[in-house]
């Protein structure tokens, strides 16, 4: 519990709604920002791993002719 001062007025649900929020604003931003990027890597690598699949099956070719 808040310690109460004389001549202190009590805050209302908003007002404190909207104080916790601009404290929280550049965290909640910063969550966005981090998961935004972290979602772009993870759909980078997932349209990777198919293209590096199909490189690995088709098979090498031996066309080389070697003259001893």
């Amino acid at each position: 519990m808040a310690t109460k001062y004389i001549g202190e007025r009590q805050k209302s649900r908003k007002e404190t709604m909207r104080d916790n929020w601009e404290v929280m604003k550049p965290f909640v931003r910063f969550g966005f920002k981090a998961l935004t990027i972290i979602g772009g890597a993870l759909i980078a690598i997932v349209k990777l791993v198919p293209e590096l699949l199909e490189h690995k099956d088709q098979p090498k070719k031996n066309d080389k002719i070697i003259k001893i």
